[in-house]
């Protein structure tokens, strides 16, 4: 356990000492802030605007942390870290899920400044308190890390350094935007999964309260399905032969 923790403390510091990190927070919130100058262009629904462009953003926030890690496994790998790492009494499932949930800690500490901010620049514009369904929803969206992470380390595992992060782009775009694939119930929300589960934006906006035993219960599926695809990569990953 202390191995996969320090290797999870090693992904988040690597991330959130870089200080471009919080200046996209920064640009994130300012972003948010703009929607109340779009009054007129919305109809007067700039409220309901402000709502979903800090979803969105925070969405785009949580996949730009899964992408990094598409990119620093393989460099790992490129580098000898890894086996440096795992040359200590440390097993390669071990350190994926290291990987996995340094992600996921990046991501949370990320996307809940966010929330956070977007909370705060609510209440400064309309001088309203947050409703439940607006926290549930940024709530959902950290959880659908859980998922997300570990289909960023099975893409970083079994594809090449290049290809990796694309897919994983255009896999969870696929995920969270279409049921083009709800055709093939084998293939979507099974081998790959369905992470409009995790999306609720329509239920912020008009604030219409989402069951908390849902919200636990989409949580034990996003756990179930991140041991799956954490399998899957754990058993590519003892194939490699690592220099």
């Amino acid at each position: 356990m202390n191995e996969i923790i320090t290797i999870a403390s090693g992904t988040w510091k690597n991330v959130l000492r870089m200080k471009v990190v919080y200046f996209l927070i920064l640009c994130a919130l300012v972003l948010v802030a703009s929607a109340i100058n779009y009054d007129v262009l919305s109809m007067g629904l700039q409220k309901e605007l402000m709502i979903d462009v800090s979803l969105v953003l925070n969405s785009i926030a949580a996949m730009l942390v899964v992408i990094s890690l598409t990119f620093e496994i393989p460099k790992e790998l490129r580098e000898g870290v890894a086996s440096t790492l795992l040359s200590k009494p440390l097993g390669r499932f071990q350190y994926l899920l290291g990987k996995m949930s340094g992600c996921v800690i990046t991501g949370a500490i990320i996307c809940a400044l966010i929330a956070l901010g977007s909370f705060f620049v609510f209440n400064m514009s309309f001088g309203e308190r947050i409703g439940i369904t607006m926290f549930q929803t940024h709530l959902l969206v950290i959880l659908a890390l859980i998922p997300m992470s570990a289909l960023g380390v099975l893409f970083a595992v079994v594809l090449p350094e290049v290809i990796a992060p694309i897919i994983t782009v255009v896999v969870v775009w696929f995920a969270f935007s279409t049921k083009i694939l709800a055709g093939v119930p084998v293939l979507y929300g099974g081998i790959l999964p369905d992470l409009d589960l995790f999306n609720f934006r329509a239920n912020a906006v008009y604030q219409v309260q989402i069951p908390w035993m849902y919200i636990l219960l989409v949580t034990l599926w996003g756990i179930c399905y991140a041991a799956f695809a954490l399998s899957i990569a754990s058993i590519v990953f003892e194939r490699k032969d690592i220099k």
